[in-house]
């Protein structure tokens, strides 16, 4: 079973009104949820004590969104529960999902053919980091450390449009299907990170517990190209999908 105990990080104790809101509807639609906050000297003594063999790694980053990205995998293998990002807002109870042994993650797009190719992807799914769970000790998350650990050992990211190939989510989802996880539970994209469309309309409320507000703080703020938007549009997901979780074709 997953712990109902939420990790999320931000770089001060002190939070935007938006983010507030968001946090406290984690806690509203969960009661007796575990809530804990940390702020950048507190993800920093807690890789210091709990994972010291990744400390100068982790104080290597260039990015503060790397510490980020890393810290969320490193703190749930630790101490089991869900992370979320501070723009996740949670509209629904999450013990249903949450009664599994598995590590769980959501779908964050399904790209399009072209964008496939580009990124390597196996199937035309993203998997997304800003949210997920698991146990304590997942051996997916511990193999995901490892594999981010040496792949950054080997290539330190000195460009900010690496990141999200280092310790990001396009990270998460290439090592996904390279090492095809019978332990993963993935959520249909309407359930976890639906598209705006969906999240706003009441019809299909009933089927989402989380939306992702995508505030992307870290990002550089400049303009795609029409080109780049034309490449990198997603395709909608289905709206009512059958099942909790998408078949990946390799089993359960």
């Amino acid at each position: 079973m997953i712990p109902l105990v939420l990790h999320q990080t931000w770089k001060s104790a002190e939070l935007p009104a938006d983010l507030a809101a968001y946090q406290q509807s984690f806690r509203a639609q969960n009661p007796g949820l575990d809530l804990r906050f940390y702020d950048d000297a507190a993800m920093d003594g807690f890789v210091a004590e709990r994972f010291p063999e990744h400390r100068a790694l982790y104080d290597s980053f260039r990015f503060p969104v790397q510490k980020a990205d890393f810290f969320r995998v490193l703190v749930v293998l630790a101490e089991g529960g869900i992370y979320a990002d501070m723009d996740m807002e949670c509209l629904a109870p999450l013990a249903p999902v949450l009664a599994t042994d598995k590590a769980l993650f959501g779908i964050e797009a399904r790209v399009m053919p072209m964008r496939q190719r580009e990124l390597g992807y196996e199937q035309p799914y993203q998997i997304a980091n800003c949210i997920f769970a698991a146990p304590a000790g997942h051996p997916f998350l511990a193999g995901f450390v490892a594999d981010m650990a040496a792949r950054i050992a080997a290539a330190p990211v000195e460009d900010r449009s690496r990141i999200e190939d280092a310790t990001g989510p396009r990270a998460l989802t290439r090592y996904f299907y390279r090492v095809k996880p019978r332990d993963v539970a993935v959520l249909h994209q309407v359930i976890w990170v639906p598209p705006d469309l969906y999240a706003d309309r009441a019809w299909l409320a009933s089927r989402i517990l989380c939306r992702h507000h995508f505030r992307g703080s870290w990002k550089s703020g400049e303009e795609p190209t029409f080109w780049r938007r034309l490449v990198e549009r997603n395709r909608l997901p289905p709206p009512f999908p059958r099942s909790l979780h998408r078949d990946f074709g390799w089993g359960a």
